[in-house]
């Protein structure tokens, strides 16, 4: 399942996109009726909460709770993991129509993203996820101060196509890292890509996760020493509530939250967009060069 890298990988896009300049609570809030105590009907026994599960193994309740995440509007992820080496952060709410706000924390730096149609997105970074990125690309000081000056309270913008499922790449669908991340199902579905992490799963103990009743899966540890839990909502719709990978060489958090929330996800101000297609930038380079590096990114 390789929760860290699938869902973390948000963050490995906003930094490819910088240094190449790639085109690249509790859930279901109730309002309390008042009723005064006059009012109030006798006590009656609770009805017996329905087992959503029942004759269901770890396994089938594991594939079904994917299904039902996959098939959900709206949705807030959040993570935190080791992805090739670095430490990195995640909140973003996705919806399934390839929308998403947030925010990613990687190599110090925090980078926020937003995509709110299906042909660009935009990211903003802080100066210390700029320099960052352009310490690990080999940019000169003097081209990074220039770089940063330029992006300065500015949100980039670049190309961002959503996948296309009539055209497919070694089983998956096509289109660029953020494109797919931004689309609910897609996401969910690069966690599933090898369901080896959840194949002969065993139940936990009952939990708690949010305020929500969930069934524990744990499930075998993998040749590289790394083990998938995984947390299922016990009520209501089967959705993963939180996926924890531990050992190996990417262990990882990540919850889910929000089902369903009605969101509005909107561009910046225009004022504040830099759109690198009309200053003549292209992914991997500027002016058409297409060499790459942030040392490109000039006024």
């Amino acid at each position: 399942m390789r929760v860290s890298r699938k869902v973390l990988v948000v963050a490995v896009v906003c930094t490819t996109a910088v240094a190449g300049l790639a085109g690249c609570g509790k859930d279901g809030d109730t309002k309390a009726k008042g009723v005064s105590e006059a009012k109030k009907p006798s006590a009656t026994a609770s009805p017996t909460p329905v087992d959503l599960f029942a004759g269901m193994t770890a396994d089938a309740i594991a594939e079904k709770a994917v299904g039902v995440t996959k098939a959900a509007n709206t949705v807030k992820v959040s993570g935190a993991g080791i992805s090739d080496g670095e430490h990195m952060t995640i909140e973003v709410t996705v919806t399934s129509k390839g929308h998403c706000s947030g925010r990613a924390t990687v190599k110090g730096g925090t980078a926020h993203i937003i995509k709110a149609d299906l042909k660009s997105f935009y990211m903003k970074g802080d100066e210390k996820f700029y320099r960052a990125v352009a310490k690990e690309d080999g940019t000169p000081k003097r081209q990074a101060d220039a770089m940063i000056e330029v992006l300065k309270g500015r949100w980039m913008k670049m190309p961002a196509d959503a996948p296309k499922k009539s055209k497919k790449r070694h089983g998956k669908a096509s289109g660029d890292g953020m494109g797919e991340f931004c689309v609910l199902s897609e996401l969910v579905a690069g966690m599933d890509d090898d369901k080896s992490d959840r194949t002969g799963m065993a139940k936990g103990a009952d939990t708690v996760v949010a305020g929500v009743p969930a069934v524990t899966l744990r499930g075998k540890k993998q040749r590289d020493g790394s083990a998938v839990t995984m947390y299922v909502a016990k009520q209501g719709p089967a959705h993963l509530l939180k996926v924890v990978e531990t050992g190996g060489d990417e262990p990882g958090t990540v919850t889910f939250s929000d089902y369903d929330k009605p969101v509005t996800i909107t561009p910046p101000p225009a004022d504040q967009i830099m759109d690198l297609e009309k200053l003549g930038m292209k992914p991997g380079g500027s002016s058409g060069s297409g060499s790459g590096g942030t040392g490109e990114l000039k006024a």
